[in-house]
C-alpha cells in the first residue's frame, strides 16, 4: 500500500485540556524569542493540493505538489518557479541547509540538494531498506533523519488506519533513527508515538501516550535517551506539534489548531476550521507558525508570536498565490478566490457565553460538533450512553431521569410514537431561533418536528439517505439509461447484464445494505400504521426476498455479497483509503448505490471548491423504487429533544438554539434538510448539476417513522442458513411489525 497521504475522517471527541507537573518541565518550557520576527506571507496553494512543504533559514517555501512537481517560492509569492523534479516526494524536511524526502516512487529516503535551488536530477538515496506502511512525520537533525512511522507488515498491506478518531489509537508506530551517511537504522526506545518535532534551536522532541496520559519528550540524540518530559493529561491526540519560543501548538482533530503555555498550562484553541493531517504540516519560522491546511489546500500563516511572548493570530492573509502557474481565480470570475470566499461565505454568529454543562444522552456517537458548540456559546457537554433497549429506554422516560437535559434518539425508534402521544418534551415553540429553522426545512421535517398539537417538539439533527451515484459518459458507453436505474426489477436486471464483465468500469453496490433499504422502503410506502393496515404477505414483497436474499449468505465472510452485485471489499488489491478508493475514481465507476453521507465527507471541506471534489462529474438518482404509487423515497433522522425532568430546561433549549443557528457548520454530515437552496451555498456550488440532483432527493423523500418494539432481523439470517422457509420469513417479518401496533 502506498504511504501518499491519506484522505482522513475526522469525528468529533471531547479531550479536556490539564497540564500536570512532569520531570524537566523547566528545560522544556526555557524559551528564547531574541530572533523572533513577525512577517506577512501570503496564502500559497498547489491545484490539488500540496503533499509536503518546508520553510528554509531564508524563508523560503518549498513544496511537493500532489501533481507529484517540487515548488518554491518567496513568503510574498515573488520569484515562485517549479523545480524539476524526478519523483514524487513528501516529508520534506532539512537539515544544515540540505533537503530530505521521502521517493513515494522507490521507497526509499532521498537527499534532494540545498534548500535555495535544487538542479534536476540531484538526489542521493540515504536509505531504503526499511519498508514504512504509513510515514506519519519526518524530520532530520545533525546526521539523522528521525522517522516516525507505521511499519509495512503482511498484516496490515490493506489497512487503513483513521488517525485521531480516538483518544489514542496504537497502530503500532515506531520511531526510526536512520544515519545520513551509512544509511543503517535503528528503533528508539520510545512506544506510543503521535507526533514529533525538530525546533529551530535543534532540540528534539517526542508527542506520545503512556500510562493513561499524554506526554511531551524532548530527546536527547547525543545520549540517546530522553533529558525531560512533562504530562498533559486527557490534552489531546495531536497528530503534529511544533515546541517554540516557551508554547507547544498542536492540531488535535476534535478541536483543532491548539496552543499550550509551557510555563503556566494555560490552554488556547485557536482555530477550529483548519486541517492539518501529518505531521510535517505544521511548519514554524522565526516566531511565525505555518500549517498546510489540509482542506482548504493552501499554506497558511496562522499565528505571531512576538519576542514578548504575545501571539497574534494571523488567518486574514492579503491573498493566494498559486505556484503552479494558475492565476488564483476561479473561471469566469474576475475576482480571486480570497476575495469571493471572504464576501459570500457567512461569518460565525457571536453568541452570548455561557457556562453551562448540559447532559446530553444519545444511543450512539453524537455526529453534532461538541467542541464546536462549546467554542460557539461557551456551553459544555456531558454524554452518557442510551441502553439499546427500547423497553429499559421508555422506562426511564416514564420515570424523568433529571441528570438528562437532552436526549437524541433516531426518528425510527418505536420510543418517538410515545414520547409525542405523552408529552414527555419540553415544547420549542418560544425560541425564534429552531421555530424560524424547522419552518424553513422541507414540509416532512416539519411535520416530524410539529406535534399533532401544534407544538415543537424536537430539533432535527442529522440523516441518512440513499442515492444511485453515476457518470454519465460510463453510462453512455454500456448503454444504461437512468430510467433502468429507476427500479428495482430493471436495477436488477442491469447488474445480471453486467455481471461478470471485467475492465476498468466496475459497478460498486451492497447488496446487504440494498435490501435493508428495500425492506424500509416497503414498510414506508405499502403500509399504514396508523390506519392499522400492515401487510408483507405481497407477491411484491416475496419478490424482494427471492431476488435479494437468496444464493448467498451476508454474514459468511467480509466480501460475502449478492452474485450480480460488486463492492470494493472485493477489488483485492489497491488502496483502501477513505475518499481514495476505487468507487470514488470516475474512471472506475458506472454507477454505484450508497449513502449520500459515505461519498459526501463533509468533515474534510468547508467551502464549495473543496467540496466540488466529491461533486464535478457526477449525477445522483433517487434509490431504486418498488412501484407503489405515489411512492416516497426515505429518510432517516435522528433528533433532540428536552426533558421535561431536566435539571437545565433553559440551557438544554439554547443549546439547541446553538444547533439550529449553526447546524449547517458544525454538522459532521451532509445535511440536506431546507427549502432554501441559499442555505447551502456556504458549502457547495449550488449550480452543479449534481446538488440539484440531490437537493431533489431530498426534497421528494419522508421521513421513516418507527412502530416496531423488535428490531431484530434474524429472520433474515435464519432463511439464507436454510433454517426456515419463505413463508416463515414473511411471518415473522409481519410479526415484528404489528407487534407495535399493540404496544
Amino acid at each position: 500500500m502506498s504511504v501518499k497521504k491519506a484522505i482522513l475522517i475526522f469525528a468529533a471527541v471531547m479531550f479536556c485540556a490539564a497540564c500536570g507537573k512532569g520531570g524537566g518541565e523547566r528545560r522544556i518550557a526555557d524559551s528564547d524569542r531574541s530572533g523572533y520576527m513577525a512577517v506577512d506571507y501570503a496564502d500559497v496553494s498547489v491545484e490539488g493540493g500540496i503533499e509536503s512543504f518546508m520553510i528554509s533559514g531564508e524563508g523560503r517555501i518549498l513544496c511537493s505538489g500532489a501533481d507529484e512537481k517540487l515548488y518554491t517560492c518567496s513568503g510574498a509569492g515573488e520569484d515562485q518557479k517549479e523545480i524539476p523534479a524526478a519523483s514524487f516526494y513528501g516529508n520534506l524536511c532539512a537539515a544544515d541547509g540540505v533537503v530530505y524526502a521521502y521517493d513515494y516512487k522507490k521507497s526509499a529516503i532521498v537527499r534532494l540538494g540545498g534548500d535555495g535551488g535544487l538542479p534536476e536530477g540531484q538526489t542521493e538515496e540515504i536509505s531504503n531498506s526499511l519498508s514504512f506502511h504509513t510515514i506519519r512525520n519526518m524530520v532530520a537533525l545533525d546526521d539523522k533523519i528521525y522517522v516516525l512511522a507505521i511499519p509495512a507488515t503482511q498484516e496490515n498491506a490493506e489497512t487503513f488506519y483513521s488517525f485521531g478518531i480516538q483518544r489514542f489509537e496504537d497502530y503500532g508506530e515506531q520511531v526510526y533513527c536512520i544515519d545520513i551517511k551509512s544509511g543503517e537504522s535503528r528503533i528508539l526506545g520510545l512506544e506510543h508515538i503521535t507526533a514529533q518535532y525538530r525546533s529551530e534551536h535543534g532540540r528534539l522532541f517526542f508527542y506520545g501516550w503512556k500510562e493513561e496520559k499524554y506526554w511531551l519528550y524532548e530527546y536527547d540524540a547525543e545520549k540517546g535517551k530522553v533529558a525531560g518530559k512533562l504530562s498533559f493529561d486527557s490534552f489531546g491526540n495531536f497528530l503534529n506539534m511544533v515546541v517554540e519560543g516557551g508554547y507547544l501548538f498542536g492540531f488535535d482533530p476534535s478541536e483543532g489548531l491548539v496552543g499550550i503555555d509551557l510555563a503556566d498550562g494555560e490552554k488556547t484553541v485557536w482555530t477550529s476550521d483548519v486541517y492539518a493531517m501529518f505531521g510535517n504540516d505544521l511548519q514554524f519560522y522565526r516566531g511565525n507558525l505555518f500549517m498546510n491546511d489540509a482542506a482548504a489546500k493552501k499554506i497558511r500563516q496562522v499565528l505571531v508570536i512576538g519576542r514578548e511572548g504575545d501571539i497574534t493570530e494571523r488567518l486574514g492573509h492579503t491573498g493566494t498565490v498559486c505556484v503552479d502557474g494558475a492565476d488564483g481565480r476561479t473561471p469566469g470570475n474576475e475576482e480571486s478566490d480570497d476575495a469571493v470566499s471572504a464576501e459570500n461565505t457567512p461569518q460565525p454568529t457571536e453568541w452570548p457565553k455561557r457556562t453551562e454543562t448540559v447532559a446530553v444522552a444519545s444511543n450512539s456517537l453524537l455526529e453534532i460538533s461538541t467542541k464546536e458548540i462549546k467554542r460557539i456559546s461557551g456551553m459544555k457537554t456531558k454524554e452518557t450512553t442510551m441502553p439499546l433497549d427500547l423497553e429499559a429506554v421508555i422506562t426511564e422516560l416514564m420515570a424523568g431521569n433529571p441528570d438528562v437535559d437532552i436526549y437524541v434518539f433516531p426518528h425510527s425508534w418505536a420510543v418517538t410514537q410515545r414520547i409525542k402521544e405523552l408529552g414527555l418534551y419540553v415544547p420549542l415553540n418560544g425560541s425564534e431561533i429552531i421555530s424560524g429553522h424547522i419552518g424553513k426545512c422541507f414540509d416532512y421535517i416539519r411535520d416530524a418536528a410539529t406535534n399533532d398539537n401544534g407544538e415543537l417538539w424536537m430539533l432535527p439533527l442529522y440523516e441518512y439517505s440513499s442515492a444511485t451515484w453515476y457518470i454519465p459518459e460510463n453510462m453512455e458507453k454500456f448503454g444504461i439509461t437512468t430510467e433502468e436505474l429507476g427500479t428495482v426489477d430493471a436495477y436488477l436486471a442491469v447488474l445480471k447484464r453486467l455481471h461478470g464483465q471485467t475492465g476498468i468500469y466496475r459497478y460498486y453496490n451492497q447488496a446487504s445494505t440494498f435490501w435493508d433499504h428495500c425492506d424500509l422502503l416497503y414498510d414506508l410506502n405499502y403500509n399504514d400504521y396508523t390506519a392499522g393496515m400492515v401487510d408483507f404477505d405481497t407477491e411484491r414483497y416475496r419478490s424482494l426476498v427471492e431476488l435479494l436474499l437468496t444464493g448467498w449468505d451476508r454474514y459468511s465472510g467480509p466480501e460475502a455479497n449478492h452474485p450480480w452485485f460488486f463492492n470494493v471489499a472485493q477489488q483485492g488489491s489497491g488502496e483502501h483509503r477513505v475518499g481514495k478508493t476505487p468507487d470514488f475514481y470516475q474512471a472506475s465507476v458506472i454507477f454505484k448505490t450508497d449513502s449520500v453521507n459515505a461519498h459526501l465527507y463533509k468533515e474534510l471541506f468547508s467551502a464549495p471548491e473543496q467540496s466540488n471534489v466529491f461533486l464535478e462529474g457526477w449525477r445522483a438518482l433517487p434509490f431504486p423504487g418498488l412501484g407503489a404509487e405515489g411512492e416516497k423515497g426515505l429518510v432517516s433522522l435522528e433528533y433532540a429533544y428536552v426533558n421535561p425532568y431536566g435539571r437545565q430546561q433553559e440551557a438544554a433549549v439554547a443549546y439547541l438554539e446553538v444547533i439550529a443557528a449553526n447546524q449547517n457548520r458544525i454538522s459532521k454530515l451532509p445535511l440536506f434538510f431546507r427549502e432554501d437552496v441559499e442555505y447551502y451555498e456556504e458549502l457547495y456550488d449550488t449550480s452543479l448539476p449534481v446538488f440539484r440532483d440531490l437537493y431533489g432527493i431530498h426534497r421528494d423523500a419522508q421521513v421513516i417513522c418507527g412502530y416496531s418494539w423488535d428490531l431484530s432481523d434474524s429472520y433474515v439470517t435464519d432463511y439464507q442458513g436454510g433454517l426456515i422457509s419463505l413463508d416463515e420469513l414473511v411471518e415473522r417479518r409481519q410479526k415484528r411489525a404489528v407487534t407495535g401496533l399493540y404496544e
